[in-house]
Parts: structure tokens; sequence; C-alpha cells
């Protein structure tokens, strides 16, 4: 699979872009496959639109007082999903991963990330369900920074 990344457009690529994708998705053509969510991309499902955060406040990867990136856990209240999504601050150099995870029933996705501005994960299903982002940040030296879980 490719690292999905959200960059940062035009304003005219953008309402372009938004008016394309409202006329192949809305919230009545989200769906997922007959197995479910789990393990599906938010966008390819149609489960993005109308997505926000699914908590009040983000966790923040910290290096000293400098914020290296931002993780937030999204809901989708059309399909009932999460998934990640992490936002880089500082540095080209760094390289940002996001997942999230679900204990019961046990679920996991791939890490998606690089060192570009926002990167986004597959979903889980969350429907009545504790699901958990998770990001981390690898410095130019190697070392890994790890945000603790965000849970809803």
């Amino acid at each position: 699979m490719t690292p999905r990344i959200l960059g940062r457009l035009t304003a005219g690529a953008a309402g372009a872009i938004l008016g394309a994708t409202m006329l192949v998705v809305s919230p009545a053509s989200a769906a997922c496959p007959s197995s479910g969510c789990d393990g599906t991309d938010p966008i390819d499902t149609g489960c993005s639109t109308g997505a926000q955060n699914a908590t009040s406040n983000p966790r923040n990867i910290t290096q000293g007082a400098t914020t290296l990136a931002v993780v937030e856990l999204r809901w989708s209240p059309s399909c009932k999903t999460n998934w990640g999504k992490i936002s880089n601050r500082v540095s080209p150099n760094n390289t940002v991963r996001v997942w999230v995870y679900r204990n019961n029933p046990y679920g996991i996705t791939t890490k998606y990330g690089g060192t570009g501005r926002q990167y986004y994960g597959d979903q889980l299903d969350g429907n009545n369900k504790t699901v958990c982002a998770v990001g981390e940040v690898v410095l130019p030296n190697g070392s890994t920074l790890t945000s603790t879980p965000l849970c809803a």
C-alpha cells in the first residue's frame, strides 16, 4: 500500500477536488465491504465524509517544549469507525506514523506515515467499542518518540 498524505492544496484545487468528491461520495453512499470496515481506507469507503475528532483534545508528541507532531482520533458517524491522523509540526527530516488498535475484539491497523505534513491510517469498527490512536515520530538520529494512546 502507498502511504496516504493530506498535502496542502491551493484554494482552487481544493474546491475542485471537494466538488468532485461530493459528486462521487456522499454520506448516503458511505459503505464498507460485507466483511466490515476494519483495515479499510476511510476516504475510499466514503466514511471520511462528515467525520469529526472523537476526543476534544489531541495527543502531542513533544521533545522538551517543542511539539513535534499532533495525533488525532477521527470518528465517522455514518460508518461508526475510527482512524488516526498525525500532523508533522516541525521538521521534514522527522518521520511520523499513525495507527489505531482495538482490544475487544482485537484489531490493529498498519502504520501509515512519512516525512510529509499529515497522514491518516486505515479504520477500525468503533461502534460501541474502544478504539485508540497512537502516533510516533522517528528523529533523524533514529530515536523514536511515541504518543500515549488516544482512546474513545
